[in-house]
């Protein structure tokens, strides 16, 4: 009878025991596979312990949260004061042997034109782990948005239309201007100034619009520059206090914004003219670095970085920092942060440069170096 009891008791807690395990490997299981996945790299990048994020300007301040996260995984930022210093730094360690960058985000300059050449790029869809991030219906246009030559290696997160005309609002009146082409009206002769287009810089973004899209193109160049007399400046400041003084508009016045706010009678036009709307994207691009020294830790940190979470810190804190126009391609997040005039519309049009873009601004620079010189014959 003891016997029989000992066996009965040993069987039931067998049973209980394989009934358990299976509980558990069901449970297991049942856990969808990114998750599965997600742990998986996300215990190997704790081991790795640390990542490092080669990153220019105001994106630094949503890279240095990263930390905050992820406690477990040290965050090591190199920063630049540009794209070409920073990529420089990076290739004069990549010849020493040292393959110390795991991410590096800058404006798309540098990523197609020093690092993509130089095979320092990695395919960018296998580290998309979080649905999420994957889910091309939360960006821009319902798709991913990539500048390299093969579309899957440079990730653009940043847009905001491109507002390039500013006015001084005693003599002008922003409905004076519904076209490019009204900057050619003989009324502005001699009343125009600008930043100089030939130079890195926002009114270099200006003149790839204007040689690229068809409703503009040489003849509009050739009018512009070489008919109406405009005056350029190499210093932001400069071209807005002309600005704010006797003449009466202006391309590319980066600081017109902050005139406007510090009481200056100047003001930018911020409603869609004729040929449409360029999108700037500012320093908003990331690429994964390849070989990454800590390639899980890596992952860890673009998930994080493109997620809600991220990219809600990447607007808010970039705004703060006074980069007014930072807006996120994700549009599932708040953009309360940024001004209506930059914000992107799904049912607008808009020009977008893409990898030749380098290409595409020398020839048109090339152009506009021509056509200065024909004038000052």
């Amino acid at each position: 009878m003891f016997r029989s009891k000992v066996l009965i008791i040993i069987v039931v807690s067998v049973m209980v025991l394989l009934l358990s395990g299976g509980l558990v490997a069901r449970a297991a299981d049942s856990k969808p596979t990114w998750q599965v996945e997600w742990e998986k790299t996300l215990k190997a990048a704790e081991t790795e312990g640390e990542v490092a994020v080669y990153v220019v300007d105001y994106p630094k301040f949503t890279v240095e949260r990263f930390q905050n996260a992820y406690p477990k995984i040290k965050l090591s930022v190199v920063d630049g004061p540009s794209g070409p210093d920073l990529s420089s730094r990076l290739m004069a360690e990549r010849r020493a042997g040292k393959y110390q960058a795991d991410l590096y985000i800058a404006g798309q300059g540098t990523h197609v034109s020093v690092l993509y050449p130089a095979k320092a790029l990695a395919p960018m869809a296998p580290a998309f782990i979080l649905p999420e991030v994957k889910d091309e219906s939360k960006w821009f246009k319902g798709k991913h948005r990539f500048i390299d030559p093969e579309s899957n290696r440079s990730f653009v997160f940043q847009g905001h239309r491109g507002l390039y005309i500013s006015y001084n609002i005693h003599r002008v009146k922003a409905d004076d201007i519904k076209s490019w082409w009204d900057l050619t009206q003989s009324k502005w002769k001699g009343q125009i100034v600008g930043y100089d287009p030939s130079i890195a810089g926002t009114a270099r973004n200006a003149l790839w619009f204007m040689y690229k899209n068809p409703s503009l193109g040489p003849e509009f160049m050739n009018k512009l520059f070489g008919q109406m007399e405009i005056t350029f400046s190499r210093n932001h400041r400069q071209a807005v206090d002309w600005l704010a003084g006797k003449a009466m508009l202006c391309i590319a016045c980066n600081d017109a914004e902050n005139a406007k706010d510090q009481g200056l009678p100047v003001d930018i036009v911020t409603h869609t003219l004729k040929e449409g709307d360029y999108v700037a994207g500012g320093q908003g691009v990331v690429s994964l670095i390849t070989p990454a020294p800590h390639p899980s830790a890596a992952k860890i940190f673009l998930n994080w970085f493109l997620s809600r979470e991220g990219q809600s810190l990447f607007q808010e804190l970039s705004v703060k920092s006074g980069q007014i126009n930072a807006n996120s391609r994700r549009m599932d997040i708040p953009k309360d942060m940024i001004r209506p005039e930059y914000r992107l519309r799904e049912d607008a049009v808009y020009w977008e440069n893409g990898p030749t873009v380098d290409q595409e601004t020398a020839e048109a620079t090339k152009l506009f170096k021509e056509i200065l010189a024909k004038r000052s014959r």
